[in-house]
Formats: C-alpha cells, structure tokens, sequence
C-alpha cells in the first residue's frame, strides 16, 4: 500500500460505524471499565493470579502435541498487525473500515493480544470478532450492504491471534473455539483440569489462593445464539456455507513469512510463560531474522519487563530474544492500548540494538501517554529508555484527558457539595418540623420531610432510569445525579434525627469539623509536596511546615479545649485523641526529615514514595476516631462507635467458614492420596456438591444466625457488629443478582429494575409515612413499612449504609482538596465538558497543545510545572489536576483516568500497524485513526532484517522529519481513492 493513500476514505468511517451500530447494536453497546458489570465477568483475573498451574495445564491442553507449531506464510511479504480489539463498542468498530482496506493487500491479520473484552466469552465473538470483522458470515443483519461491506476482510485473508490475559477469564475456551478447533469439532471444557496437583508443595497462603481460586473459577459459557453459525464460512452459490477449518495450532506458534519469522508467545493471565513453552522459544533456530510477537510488551512505559517463566526462577522471554544466535531484530507488543516505538538508532531509546514497539489501539480504550517519561534527563528518576515516538504524542494526550477529566472533576465536587448542603438542608427541616397533611381518599395522611425526601428520590431515580437517545445532551443525567447528592444529604441527617435525636447536633457538629481538619491537611500536603523526596529543602520551608503543622495539631485539639473537659458523667474517652495527634505530629516531623534524601534516584527515596501516603492516611485516620471516639463516647454511643471494629468478628466467622470449606475437598480425599485420578475426580465432587454452595451460602446464614444470637441475648454490641458486614453482603448479593439478571433475561432486565425501585421506594415511603399502606382489607404493606421502621436490622443496616456514604464523601471531599479542584471554582471553562479539537488552541481548550508541550517538559526536566513560561496560571491549574506529576500520590482519578473516560465517540486515537518485508528490511507503518479525520499512513521504522549493526539517526535532519515524540509529522498522502 502506497503511503497515505488513505487519507479521503478514512473520514467516512464514523458514519459507516454509527450507521452499523444503530441498526445492530452490540451486546456492550459501550464498554466501560468501572461498571461492576464488567468487573464480575473478569473475576478470574484474580482467582488465576492465585493459582498455581492452572494456566499453564490448560495451555497445555489447548497445544496440539502431533501439530507443529507453525503456520507456513512462505510467499507474503505484507501483513497486518492489531493489538487489544474486542471492546464491542464504536471505539473498535471505527478502526475495522480501514483495516478492511488495507487487508486487501495483505497476506493475513494478526491481532495481538485481548481478542475478546471482558472476558473471553464465546458468544462475545460475533460482536467483537465476525461483525466488525467478518459481517458477511454474519446472518440476520439489518444494516444496509453497502455499510456492513465495510467492515468485512477479505475471504482469502486469514486472521491469527495470540491470547492475551482477558482472553483466558474463561480459561481460553472461546478463543479455542475460533481459533483452535474446525467449526465442526468444537472443543469442549477441561472441568477436570480444575482439579490440584497435589503432590505440588505450597506454602499455607498460596495453598489458600490455589484452592479457592479453583474452586470458585467462574465457568464459562457454551455457544448460543449466533455464535457457532458465525464459523462455517461464506455461503457459496447456491450451496452450503463450507465449516472453517482449524485456523492455528495453539496459543503459541510462529508464522513463517518470506522474509522474517513471527515467533508469537501467550503470556498468560499475568504476563508469564511456562517451561514448555520457554523450551520451545529457546529451541527454534536462527536461520532467518525473527520479531517476537507478545500479549505482554518488553518495554513499555520506559520500563523494561523481561517476561518471568514459571516455575523457572532466574531465566526470562528477553534473555532468549536478547541472544544474537536467535536472530531477534525487534518485539511487538499489546496490551498497553497506546503506540510506542523504542528506536535503537537514537539515543536513551533502546540500547540492546532492538527495535521494540507498543501496538494495543485495535479497539480498547486509550492509555494515557502524557505520563510516560520523554525527557532526555529528569531531575528525579534514573530514566533508561525513552520513547521515539507515541501516539497519541504525549501534548495531545495531556490536552484530550484534560478535557474529559477536569470538567468531571469539577462535577465531582458539585456533587459532594450538594450533598453537604443536603445536610444542611435536613438540619433545618428536622428542627423547624416542616410537614404537610395529604387526603388519599378517606383517609389523611401527614407527610413530614422523611417522606417528602423519599417520594423525590424515587421519581430521580426513574428519571434517572430513562433510556437516553444517543447524541442527546448529558446535561440531565448530570442533573438528576447533582439533585440525588442533595436528597441523599437530607435523607441521612433526618433519618440521624429520627433514631438518634439527642446526639444528632453534636454527630454534626463532629461531622463538619472533621471534613474542614482532613481537608486542611490534603491542602497542606499538596502545598508542601510533603509526600515527594527531595535533596534540598530551603530553610524557610522548615519554618513555614512548622508553623502549619502546629496549626494542624491546634484545631484538632480545639474542640476538646472548648468542651472544657467534656460531659460531667464522666464517660468521654479524651485521652485517645491526645495519643493520636501526638503519634500525627511526630510522623509529620520524621516524614519531613525522611523525604530529604542523598538522590532522589535513590532506593531511600523509593521507599518514602510507596510509603509516605499510607503513612499519612493512617495518622489522619487516627487523629479523627480520636475525636470521634471523644464526641460519640460523651453522648452514650461508644459502642455504636465501635460498630465497625465489632463487624470485623461476624466477617471474621464468615472467613473461617470459607477457610474451611476451601480446604474440606483435600480433607475428604485424603484418603486417595495413593490414586491421584479417583482423587482429583472426588475433590471436583466435593467442589461442585458441597464447597461451591457453602462458600455462598456462608455469608447469609453466618449474619442470619447472628442476627438470631442478638436478639436471644439481646445484646447491644451483637447488634451494632451487625451492620457493616450485612451491608457488605446484601450489596454483593444485589450486584451479582443484577448482573445474573442482565446476563440471563435482558429485555426484562430495565422493566425488573424499574420495578424494585418502585416496590422498595413505596415501602419505605411506608416507613417515612404512618398509615400511607394501610389499606382496607390488606394489611401487609402496612406492617411490612412498619417492620423497617422499628425492626432493628432494618434500622441497622440504614446507618450503616449513611455512615458509609458520609465517610465517603468527606474522603472524596479531601482527594479532591488535595487534586486542587477548589480552583476551578473561579474557572468558567471547566464548567462545561467541550468537544476536544486536535491542534491549535481554541476557545473551548482546557490546555493547547503547545501548552501541555510547555507544561510536560517542565514538569520532567524542572521536576514543577509551578511556573511555565507562556503558560497562564489557570491552565497550569487544570494540568496539575489532570498531572500532577510523575512522582505518586496520582490518586485514583488520575490513575485510572484512561479506563474512567474511554469514550465511544470521536476523536479517538486508535491504530494497527502494515509490515512490509524485503530480504533486507522490514518497513512498518502506523495507521492512526481518530474517526473525525482521515486516516493517517505514516512510516515509523525501517528494521534491518541482516546481520549489520543498526545506524545511528543522521542528527542534521530537520526535527519535523525525525521520529520523535515533539509534534506530528506530516505523512505523506496521495490524491487517489481505494475503492472498496
């Protein structure tokens, strides 16, 4: 493909992709990361990371012994590359139109990692494989022709992939399914393979980790649907569609191409290979060049990660690639969803005479690169390798993630501020004693603020429910969300009257204060960078921590000065406030003293960065249950107080129960220790029949019968250790029953929600309303509404749930402090969320490009962006929020900040690579592609396939036509149109 030839077509496939999606939507519709959706299906992220052998046996048997494990390509010398695909969402659909194009000259697709998102799930693959992909063998279809012509590779173009780690949640048997097995020999699920290794010796955590995390493997799926039908192939004329053939014969393999081997690994669920696998990499010989295709990048983020091999302690993937016997000229990898080149050629980039390359915009949600170190030196981290080349460039991903975050940010605070003003607002309704009488019917009914409260919050939320048009304003949503903080904020402060009338005024009280104090300290401890190891400190600073740290300790020891000792009774517990803030001051003083290091390349230096926050979090935490411990014991409610220390021994029994549960299937058959097959089958009995249901079953019959115990000795302390762990549990349970719902009867998923919002919302209406259910011949909902007011689990488990959501937005409340968002209280632009344009500053911009530029390079060679010149004080404001620099605390804004805001809409920053061999070089190109824009064809290596050492890059070249990170280069285009 000629380069840039691209370039006309390319902006028509938004309208293709939004045309195709409205008339077939896709089962995600629009993936996010933060939905607990999609967290549950990609449980066993964490139940794989901690077993031991699981990945590796199931490897195993998905490699075909009597196959060789190559896949002959002997006359092509052009071929696709597309990394982390298979989001379901406009995001992946917008990027499938031009690599249809460029397809059409080229001898196969390889997608490099991440197949399937979430989880791998076999009947995913028709929305995140066959129909941007390969629509003609999807049937049914609504979409026009023409448009789903568009998103359909060429017959005579197979596609290859390499698993990556959302591909194996289901234990690799979707991707088996496709990519493994003919069409019709599908494979079936290895449950025995569940089954331990018992002559295997673990230590006691990871004999934990192991057994709990096989026994409770979520299974996956069988085909259903469209799924199976999707594999057997093009109807011919007037024929039969023909089945698909096995297309690979493993996870791992190498493709034999004319010029240059691709040797592809499966590095499993958390980036490592197994011994068999490293035998075979080590084994493959060096008689042509090779490139290393891997799920798991080699160098990434500046970083080199070397692979680990299991069970095989010492001996790593690079030490292979890095052996000039093997004839390694470069690696690909996935994962990182971003593009990055580490040219040798160039200094500080990549000094093993590698070429290394990041390719994971196939589709999933861009990463972030403003915060990968690009300075040639930075003042604080001993930077090894820096990227050629990124995309997006770092300017451009500092502007983008500004613009979506910073306006989020500033809706964030609006939120929690209204829910303060709730409180507030409660405060005055329940003293003024506002109410009203209603006559429904023959009956009158008084409505106090409790239930004024409720009968709002329930008609936001089914507002709330509303299915939304696309491309309609998100101004309501907002709304609704800012409105339900305000309710939520007079819901707990009237139901902290209601139960508690005598306390509520100081609960308050101790509220407010405690909020301002930890909201201080986060301003402190931003102003003083008190987190962030340095080698000098002016002495001025000495004086000023000193006077803001005596400040700090003042007002938190005011209100006990000005309770003058507290209640007469006696019962205030002062002396645990005066410890913490005496253990506060002295890891204030020492923290302070400890940041300044020798260098801060340093392992001190290190040390105090992993630390220094956690250290400051727990001495806040103490300094306030100090205080609370103080106010709360005065009024007769410590115990309440220690309601959440007392909860841990009810989630205690329920970890035991599980314990030993987890462990009962090795118990039961150790007497089969001699016959290792009847014993594996038996543990599988046991796991299924009995330790399954108990591991399920244990936390709601462990609170049942606690909640029986308390009210037979009625005791206080029994019922305050109630609260937190059934809150804990009835949310799980409610999550998972959601998320069952959803899975299993979609179309009545919305109308069931609707209706428990209306059948929960009208009881405790009930409850908030005397006499509202009592109807004339049916009294069950009346005494149903009575039983939440009065019964004390109900009441329980309320205060927990308001305790919860006050701590938490006080929390938030402080983070936020902390992130500056106070800022932008003065700053009209970060009011509203406009559209991100790509290059010179406009009116909307949050941060230009050439701003970010400034900003980035001071904050990497200066180690502050405090004062860029050029730059105006509120737009450094909105980069520090959204970078606050590449020392941590980030916060979890900041760090999740790509996952958080993966829009499905443009510009997007999404690509796939064209490799073109010769027998001396490989040419890569990147085609970017925004969506909004044509796309662009740029060439970014040239990767000598012989023996010679690679070349420095001539340094008299103009900047603009050097691979670099510093601006776009302008790629070379052509007026011609492809036709598809």
């Amino acid at each position: 493909m000629a380069q840039g030839d691209d370039s006309e077509t390319g902006s028509e496939d938004w309208a293709r992709t939004r045309d195709y999606l409205q008339h077939d939507p896709t089962k995600w519709n629009s993936l996010s990361w933060i939905a607990a959706r999609t967290l549950i299906e990609s449980v066993n992220d964490v139940l794989g990371r901690g077993t031991q052998g699981l990945v590796e046996n199931l490897r195993a048997h998905w490699t075909k012994k009597d196959l060789a494990l190559t896949i002959p390509a002997s006359g092509v010398s052009r071929f696709l590359v597309i990394g982390d695909t298979g989001e379901q969402d406009p995001s992946q659909y917008v990027v499938a139109p031009a690599l249809a194009r460029a397809a059409q000259q080229a001898g196969f697709v390889l997608v490099l990692s991440d197949v399937i998102y979430p989880s791998g799930n076999v009947n995913d693959y028709v929305d995140g494989f066959y129909k941007p992909y390969r629509s003609n063998r999807v049937p049914d279809l609504k979409a026009p022709l023409d448009v789903r012509d568009s998103f359909s590779l060429p017959e005579n173009v197979p596609v290859y992939a390499m698993p990556g780690n959302h591909d194996w949640y289901d234990g690799l048997y979707g991707f088996a399914h496709q990519f493994l097995y003919a069409a019709d020999a599908p494979p079936t699920w290895p449950s025995d393979l569940l089954a331990p290794s018992f002559d295997e010796p673990l230590g006691r955590w990871q004999l934990i980790r192991d057994r709990f995390g096989r026994i409770m493997w979520r299974t996956p799926s069988e085909p259903a649907g469209r799924a199976a039908p999707a594999r057997w192939g093009e109807p011919a004329a007037g024929g039969e569609p023909a089945p698909e053939a096995q297309l690979q014969p493993a996870p791992y393999f190498v493709i034999e191409t004319e010029h240059v081997d691709l040797v592809c690994i499966d590095t499993g669920i958390d980036g490592t290979i197994d011994g068999a696998q490293l035998d075979w990499l080590s084994s493959l010989g060096g008689e042509k060049p090779k490139i290393l295709m891997t799920g798991k990048p080699l160098l990434v983020n500046g970083e080199r990660r070397k692979g680990a091999v299991a069970g095989r302690p010492g001996e790593t993937v690079y030490d292979v690639v890095a052996e000039k016997k093997h004839r390694y000229v470069a690696t690909v990898g996935g994962d990182t969803h971003n593009f990055q080149l580490y040219d040798p050629t160039t200094p500080d980039s990549s000094r093993d005479g590698l070429w290394h390359i990041v390719s994971g915009g196939g589709g999933a949600y861009t990463h972030a690169t403003h915060p990968i170190r690009t300075a040639t030196s930075d003042a604080r981290t001993d930077l090894r390798f820096r990227p050629t080349k990124l995309f997006p460039r770092s300017a451009e991903s500092l502007s983008y993630f500004a613009q979506q975050l910073v306006p989020s940010i500033w809706r964030l605070l609006l939120t929690v501020v209204m829910f303060g003003g709730g409180v507030v607002l409660g405060r005055w309704l329940a003293e003024t004693g506002w109410s009203r009488q209603l006559q429904l019917g023959d009956q009158l009914v008084r409505v106090g603020p409790g239930g004024a409260a409720i009968a709002a919050m329930i008609v936001l939320m089914l507002l709330h429910l509303m299915p939304q048009r696309p491309g309609r304003s998100r101004f309501v949503p907002r709304l609704l969300l800012r409105l339900e903080a305000l309710v939520v904020g007079v819901m707990a402060t009237l139901f902290l009257h209601h139960y508690l009338p005598d306390a509520a005024g100081a609960l308050l009280v101790l509220f407010g204060a405690s909020t301002l104090w930890i909201c201080l300290n986060a301003w402190c401890v931003r102003w003083s960078r008190w987190w962030s190891p340095v080698e000098r400190v002016p002495g001025w600073h000495h004086v000023a921590f000193a006077c803001v740290l005596a400040a700090l300790v003042v007002l938190a020891l005011l209100p006990m000065g000005l309770d003058a000792g507290g209640s007469d009774d006696g019962r205030t517990v002062s002396w645990v406030l005066v410890v913490a803030v005496g253990i506060y001051a002295v890891l204030a003083i020492v923290g302070w003293r400890k940041r300044i290091v020798t260098t801060v390349n340093g392992a001190r230096a290190a040390r105090w960065l992993e630390r220094s926050v956690v250290w400051a979090v727990l001495a806040q935490a103490a300094v306030v249950s100090g205080e609370m411990l103080r106010v709360m014991s005065g009024e007769g409610l410590t115990v309440l107080f220690l309601s959440g220390l007392l909860g841990l021994v009810p989630l205690a029994v329920i970890a035991v129960v599980v314990l030993a549960a987890v462990l009962a299937p090795d118990l039961f058959t150790r007497r089969l220790r001699d016959e290792p097959v009847r014993r594996a089958r038996a543990w599988l009995g046991w796991r299924r029949r009995l330790v399954q249901p108990l591991v399920f079953l244990a936390p709601p019959v462990t609170l049942a019968l606690w909640w029986w115990a308390a009210d037979a000795v009625d005791s206080a302390w029994m019922r305050a250790a109630f609260a937190l762990p059934t809150l804990i549990v009835v949310t799980a349970i409610g999550m998972l029953v959601v998320d069952w719902v959803r899975r299993e009867v979609e179309r009545l998923y919305m109308p069931l929600l609707i209706v428990a919002v209306l059948v929960l919302g009208v009881l405790l209406l009930g409850a908030a309303v005397p006499g509202l259910l009592d109807v004339p011949g049916f009294s069950a909902p009346g005494q149903v509404a009575i039983e939440l007011r009065t019964w004390w689990p109900a009441v329980a488990v309320g205060a927990a749930f308001f305790t919860v959501i006050a701590i938490g937005a006080a929390v938030f409340l402080a983070h936020l402090v902390f992130l500056g968002a106070y800022s932008l209280i003065a700053d009209p632009k970060a009011w509203v969320s406009p559209r991100y344009r790509q290059g010179a500053a406009t009116h909307y911009d949050f941060i230009s490009e050439a701003a970010a530029t400034a900003i980035i390079e001071a904050e990497q060679e200066v180690g502050q962006a405090a004062q860029v010149e050029g730059v105006d004080r509120r737009t450094r404001r909105r980069a520090q929020i959204a970078f606050p620099g590449l020392n941590p605390p980030f916060g979890p804004i900041q760090k999740f900040v790509s996952e958080i805001y993966s829009l499905d809409e443009p510009p997007f920053f999404k690509h796939f690579l064209e490799f073109e061999t010769s027998p001396t070089e490989a040419v890569v190109k990147i085609h970017r592609v925004r969506g909004d824009q044509p796309v662009e064809i740029e060439e970014v290596a040239r990767i000598s396939l012989t023996d010679a050492p690679p070349q420095e890059t001539d340094r008299s070249l103009p900047r603009e036509t050097r691979t670099s990170d510093s601006g776009p280069t302008t790629p070379t285009t052509s007026t011609s149109r492809r036709s598809t």
